[in-house]
């Protein structure tokens, strides 16, 4: 037993080392979003800012659907089947995202269009700029995941300082001439994700690498194969995840959505890190299972990440408020019973990651799909009703009981492959007894 732990253990130093990268990389893109989202908050009035969060959080559709179709089959196929041709296979995907973001850009147009047309013109002129932004953040989105591909987080986390730099200063600059708005600030994000982006591409060398006959096909198969799931999951993430700021609106106004925003940006440090470990883990879990060492991996892995989500847990809880009412100038006045809720919500969220991670390593994605389909059965029901009931309280709850809900679906789904997977190794030694007796060898 000492031994496998022991083992386990040395097989993952290397992921911690490159984990405290990842979680910095997450971590500095997470502190300009949310310096952005702080900035928002101090200088527009609540309606203002839920009008650019809804606008916000209805543009990340497209980023679920990108990434099911280009970085989730990238992190599994990168360190797995395209691995001996990684920087041709990158330049392949780079061309599908450019295709993927001109059609998504013109969907956003359009509705910009009728929300112009229909008089709601802070939603219309969020959405234009989101037309144009959406192609550059999801480019960088892509190019800082193929950094985890290839093994060298350390790489995105130094572009994360220039992101950092160029989008914080910006919206600093924007700010103390009076231009920062809703719209405005989507575009400096937009700005600042296709420079660092081409900034990573170019380190890697994506736009050097040669072009393989056959490679663009059998990726695209690949892709599709294992992306119409991720992408379905991606979906149905994006709705779970969505709901209560898109239903808030109704009952509550745009300030509902406004305030659950700024209580978010409490978890999001968090929510970020775990994000970017999480997605690191798959290319590990990948490895690990190839050696036999994948249930003790899985298990320690837990056991840390689940101890760091109570730890910071512990921290807001004590300390969101007097935060909240630091950050946002007394704009927002929210209960303990709030804080406390927004602070666990990361520990649910990556347990629910984790044993996603673990399903996608086993390349078994319509599992994962299941499971995103409980829980927005559950958010768009008792979630929705608990909103109406409850406003910002019943928003956060339902974001807890969704991501319970895909723990709960998960967990039968990993034990029955364990299972299966126990019984095939057992087979297997059998045969080797019974193919090699004991009188063979004596």
């Amino acid at each position: 037993m000492m031994g496998n732990t022991s083992s386990t253990f040395t097989m993952l130093a290397p992921w911690l080392r490159k984990g405290s990268w990842s979680v910095l990389d997450q971590g500095l893109f997470a502190l300009s979003n949310f310096a952005v989202n702080i900035l928002l908050a101090r200088w527009l009035t609540p309606e203002a800012y839920g009008a650019f969060t809804v606008a916000f959080i209805c543009s990340l559709l497209g980023g679920a659907v990108h990434g099911g179709l280009f970085i989730e089959p990238m992190l599994v196929f990168g360190a797995g089947k395209f691995e001996s041709r990684v920087y041709s296979y990158l330049r392949v995907l780079v061309g599908g995202h450019v295709r993927f973001a001109s059609i998504f850009g013109m969907l956003l147009g359009i509705f910009a269009v009728m929300f112009i047309v229909s008089g709601e013109g802070d939603l219309g002129t969020a959405f234009a700029a989101l037309a144009i932004a959406q192609a550059f953040i999801t480019f960088l989105w892509l190019m800082r995941r193929a950094c985890y591909v290839v093994f060298k987080p350390h790489v995105a986390a130094i572009s994360g300082v220039a992101y950092l730099v160029l989008v914080v200063g910006g919206a600093v600059g924007m700010n103390h001439v009076g231009y920062l708005t809703g719209p405005a600030a989507l575009l400096l994000m937009g700005a600042g994700a296709l420079l660092t982006g081409l900034g990573l591409a170019l380190h890697l060398g994506v736009f050097r690498a040669s072009d393989e006959p056959g490679l663009g096909k059998a990726v695209r198969l690949e892709h599709w194969k294992y992306g119409r799931w991720a992408s379905a999951t991606g979906g149905l993430q994006w709705l779970h995840g969505s709901l209560p700021f898109l239903v808030l609106p109704l009952f509550v106004g745009l300030e509902g959505s406004g305030t659950l925003r700024a209580l978010f940006n409490l978890a999001m440090p968090a929510l970020q890190g775990f994000s970017a470990l999480v997605l690191l883990a798959i290319p590990v879990f990948v490895k690990a299972k190839s050696i036999g060492r994948f249930s003790s991996t899985v298990r320690n892995l837990g056991i840390a990440l689940g101890g760091l989500a109570l730890g910071y847990a512990f921290l807001v809880g004590l300390f969101g408020k007097s935060i909240v009412a630091w950050m946002y100038r007394g704009q927002y006045v929210v209960e303990p019973a709030l804080i406390w809720l927004i602070a666990i919500l990361p520990f649910f969220a990556v347990a629910s990651g984790l044993l996603m991670a673990v399903l996608r390593a086993q390349e078994r994605p319509k599992a994962a799909f299941q499971a995103r389909v409980g829980a927005v059965g559950i958010a768009a029901t008792l979630g929705v009703a608990l909103t109406g009931v409850f406003g910002v309280l019943g928003a956060i709850c339902s974001e807890i009981l969704s991501y319970v809900t895909e723990v709960l679906v998960m967990i039968p789904k990993l034990l029955k492959s364990e299972a299966e997977e126990s019984t095939t190794a057992s087979s297997d030694r059998a045969g080797n007894i019974s193919r090699h007796p004991i009188g063979s060898v004596v």
